[in-house]
């Protein structure tokens, strides 16, 4: 079958060759190029350019540039549009086997469009209009000017801003991406159209925080899947596209510095820039180089409260008061070389390296409803990095165009969390309750839990050493390595223009895990009361506004001292070998597809795909059936299977100004790592019953029949309008499934809660987005510079069959029925004003419901059936899903965001921002919001900077 796969490319290659002339027409031709700019010199991709009289409409590239082949001899009008801008019309005459040159330079319609040259926010929103039009696929766009234009830290948090896309926040940050209300897992990231990996262990999604948002000048969603595109994208796929070189030579740098008012003052501070430009009496070598690095001082005080399972009144049987203190350090750097060959054919090697330190301290003081409390710390050390280095080319001859690409891309994660944990010995009678609180959202705590001395919960000198632990060491990483290539031949047929392509791929991703940990336990009793060295001189009075107090607490530094100079004080345990978590996972992926597009009449666009893709796969873990336990990885898995994916779309012109476009497309996604290894597990039997996660190695991918439809208006003044229905029919969704059993065969006659990921029932996710951009030019007087950017996206989902003990049909975990973005804007050519507005509804982080129960016999031992299993029988819990016992969601998230800046002589521009000045809430709940699960905040940053550009008025 792999042989059959990749011989089809070539058997059509051969057709095409050995008869073209059937096919493709006469050879008495010649051809039109050329390069579309503003007046600016700012070339313009996405310009529709339109042959008259023959139609033939196509787009200019990332470079400006365009190329129309076999053209008859004779002379044509060359129509270029561009919204936003006045149209462009030329006369070329077309010579037999030569090429006709046209340089456009597009002008704006009136004097009140100016700004869209003059100013970088409005330019890059025709820019991103023009791209989304030109797009074959249904495809969102976000060009560098837009990304800038609000306090986005990284890129997760620019795509939050797009319609249906919902992120997941961590510590103040967007992490993933969740695109038409489907999980991170089931999208894919690109850089520059190549798949690059996650630095996270065990998963594929990528952990957007690592890379920083001004390494890339735009960023697309595809939103649609065809055949020329890689197929595990259910949700979508994010490309991020690096930076080139401009016609203009430019040099861009920029500093900004900030505060949060939190933990006693937070700072931020960010600086980097852009150096580019074009070299040769034709400007055909390109070379640009760039740099970023930010440190954000987070502050978070954070409350997380565990509801009593059974009662409907909140009540708690814990709350963990929580504070962190944050060094958050991102750099990265950017740099491409092009050339360009001629017109439509270029040369370049383009690289992108983000990396992310996710630095800082976390202290827990932790209160038990009728039992002691508890205190630990933890000291946070990960290191991430994400890399990309791609070798593409892309070549015109008359009618053929053949693109290439090598690459390798490369992530890794280092270190983790080290902590220290510390035993109670004050008063074991301590009067410490849950009692009603001063809110819903801020449960309250008797006032025996916050005594004097032996009933001081928040006193370091009430505990004693447990346990210590550094940070982890190893690390996880993964490389892909990927070449692909294809062909594409213009074609007539009659009065009738298509294009025939087909190509191949090839993808080898290597993944390993090989961390581990290490934990010293104290011989004997080390009481902190007699350590006062390990005092920390962190406080933070003002925590949580005052509702709950943060007592002393202890340095991770003086402690780890102390068990590094005592260590005969110690016993050792955990390090190299000894985690079963460890794996090495090898993934092949060869592809090809076929697709024709075709002009069906003047208004109607067909284009249709046949995408193949064969995954080979090989894994290895440990096997603790083996005695001893081995210390390499000795169990092997894997297996093959070929996927056929069709996709076809639709578009028909309303008018000059409108589209509708029809959509299909199959799509996959692939287990992850971690769920396809470590096939076997060693039970934890400290717990009752004994706990045990396991991979399957028979899992399978989930697929999804994906159906859109999507209409489409531009207006002259910058504007779009965009309002569409989407359908995704998943099919082997993957879910976690618990099973008590006493026959797991690594823990046998003894009840065992086996956690194993499983292919199981269905669901499908609906939605209705709705997007609206337009620039007011055409009000009077200073209201010609307002504008606005908003969007709308209304989803929902059903699973069926996801857990054995639930016979409802929840909605698909990580899907927010409603979300919207408002962005009301303000510019000149020198001032410039955004307002961002965000909110994403609530939506399930974790399925925890269960409509059955496991069954007991009167001594507490479960009951199991004749397969070994536990039975079941109706469970009856409180107030049903929305109770204590129910699913576990995450807060709706509104955010209120701004921007200014201000072009001053010379190249400079000042601007300033405030970021989450509502201080919004993120956190989580079961069933129903009172019942509080987390609950933290971040408070507000406010900063301002300064940036210098060579290129200006």
């Amino acid at each position: 079958m792999r042989k059959q796969l990749f011989c089809l490319p070539f058997m059509l290659f051969c057709i095409f060759v050995s008869n073209p002339a059937s096919i493709l027409g006469q050879s008495d031709k010649g051809a039109i190029s050329g390069t579309v700019k503003d007046s600016g010199g700012a070339v313009l991709q996405g310009a529709k350019v339109e042959l008259q009289l023959q139609g033939r409409p196509i787009s200019s590239d990332q470079l400006g540039d365009f190329a129309i082949a076999e053209v008859p001899a004779g002379t044509y009008s060359v129509s270029i549009s561009y919204v936003g801008f006045a149209p462009f019309t030329s006369s070329v005459t077309v010579v037999a086997g030569q090429t006709a040159h046209i340089d456009a330079v597009l002008k704006v319609a009136s004097g009140n469009d100016e700004v869209i040259v003059t100013a970088d926010r409005p330019h890059g929103e025709a820019e991103a209009i023009n791209r989304t039009l030109a797009a074959e696929n249904i495809l969102q766009v976000l060009p560098a000017d837009v990304i800038v234009s609000l306090p986005n830290a990284n890129i997760a948090d620019a795509l939050g801003r797009m319609a249906s896309v919902t992120i997941e926040r961590d510590e103040g940050e967007g992490k993933y991406v969740q695109i038409r209300g489907t999980e991170p897992r089931l999208s894919n990231t690109m850089v520059d159209g190549v798949t690059v990996p996650s630095p996270e262990s065990g998963v594929r999604q990528i952990k957007l925080d690592t890379i920083a948002s001004d390494l890339v000048e735009s960023v697309e969603i595809n939103k649609t899947l065809q055949a020329n595109i890689d197929a595990d994208g259910i949700g979508g796929s994010v490309n991020l596209v690096t930076k080139t070189a401009g016609e203009v030579p430019a040099v861009t740098l920029y500093g900004v510095g900030g505060y949060t008012p939190i933990i006693g003052g937070r700072t931020v501070d960010q600086m980097g820039g852009t150096v580019g430009k074009r070299f040769g009496a034709n400007k055909k070598l390109g070379l640009l180089f760039g740099g970023t690095y930010d440190f954000n001082g987070r502050g978070i005080n954070d409350i997380e409260p565990s509801p009593t399972a059974d009662s409907a009144t909140p009540h708690y049987d814990s709350i963990d008061i929580r504070d962190y203190i944050y060094y958050r350090t991102r750099w990265g750097a950017t740099a491409s070389a092009d050339y360009k060959l001629q017109n439509g054919s270029n040369i370049s090697l383009r690289g992108l390296f983000s990396t992310f330190r996710n630095w800082g301290n976390k202290w827990v003081y932790t209160l038990n409803d009728g039992d002691v409390p508890g205190y630990s710390q933890d000291w946070r050390r990960p290191n991430m990095a994400v890399g990309s280095l791609a070798l593409q080319g892309k070549h015109n001859f008359n009618a053929s165009t053949i693109n290439w690409s090598i690459s390798a891309g490369r992530s890794r994660s280092l270190s983790g969390s080290g902590s220290v944990k510390y035993s109670w010995v004050g008063d074991p009678d301590i009067n410490c309750t849950n009692v009603q609180g001063v809110s819903v959202n801020r449960p309250g705590w008797s006032p025996g839990c916050f005594g004097t001395g032996a009933d001081n919960s928040e006193d370091p000198n009430n505990y004693k050493l447990k346990s210590f632990a550094p940070p982890t060491f190893g690390q996880s990483a993964q490389v892909n390595l990927q070449a692909s290539a294809s062909y594409a031949r213009f074609y007539h047929i009659g009065h009738r223009y298509g294009t025939f392509e087909f190509g191949g791929k090839i993808r080898n991703a290597h993944k390993f895990d090989d961390t581990y940990d290490e934990s010293f336990k104290p011989n004997g009793t080390t009481l902190v009361s007699a350590h006062p060295e390990w005092k920390s001189d962190f406080t933070d009075p003002q925590y949580y506004d005052k509702t709950y107090h943060l007592g002393p607490v202890t340095d991770y530094n003086k402690v780890e001292s102390f068990v590094n100079s005592n260590s005969g004080l110690f016993t050792q345990s955990g390090g190299p070998g000894v985690n079963a978590n460890n794996y090495d996972f090898v993934e092949r992926i060869p592809a090809g597809y076929v697709m024709n597009t075709i002009e069906l009449a003047s208004r109607l666009r067909l284009v249709t795909g046949l995408r193949f893709e064969a995954t080979h796969l090989t894994t290895l873990s440990f096997d603790p059936n083996l005695t001893p336990t081995p210390t390499t990885l000795t169990f092997k898995a894997g297996g093959d299977y070929l996927d056929v994916l069709p996709s076809a779309s639709l578009r028909f012109a309303v008018d000059k100004d409108s589209d509708l476009r029809l959509v299909y497309g199959r799509g996959l996604a692939r287990p992850d790592p971690q769920d396809v290894t470590a096939a076997v597990g060693q039970p934890d039997i400290s717990t009752t019953p004994a706990t045990v996660s396991i991979g399957n190695p028979n899992l399978k991918a989930e697929y999804a029949n994906n159906y859109d439809i999507l209409y489409e208006r531009s207006f002259n003044n910058a504007g779009l309008l965009q309002a569409g229905y989407f359908y995704k029919d998943l099919s082997n969704p993957i879910v976690t499934r618990q099973t008590l059993t006493s026959s797991y065969q690594y823990n046998p006659g003894a009840p065992t809660l086996v956690s194993e990921p499983v292919n199981a029932g269905s669901a499908h996710v609906q939605g209705v987005e709705v997007g609206f951009q337009q620039r007011f030019s055409y009000l009077p007087g200073v209201l010609h510079g307002a504008g606005l950017s908003a969007n709308y996206s209304y989803t929902s989902s059903q699973a069926n069959g996801v857990d054995p003990l639930r016979t409802d049909n929840p909605a698909l975990l990580r899907q927010a029925p409603n979300s919207w973005n408002i962005s009301p804007t303000f510019d000149t050519r020198r001032f410039s004003l955004r307002v961002g507005m965000s909110f994403d509804d609530k939506m399930i982080y974790a399925y925890q419901y269960e409509n059955l129960a496991y069954v007991y016999d009167d001594s507490g031992n479960p009951i199991l059936g004749s397969n070994g299993q536990q039975e079941t029988t109706a469970n009856p819990q409180v107030n049903g899903t929305a109770g204590p016992a129910g699913d576990n969601y995450l807060y709706s998230h509104f955010q209120f965001d701004t921007q200014a800046s201000y072009k001053l002589p010379w190249g400079f521009q000042v601007y300033a921002y405030g970021l989450n000045l509502n201080n919004e809430v993120f956190g989580f709940y079961n069933g129903s919001p009172q019942y509080v699960v987390q609950r933290e905040y971040y408070h507000p940053t406010y900063a301002g900077g300064l940036r210098w550009t060579s290129h200006h008025e």
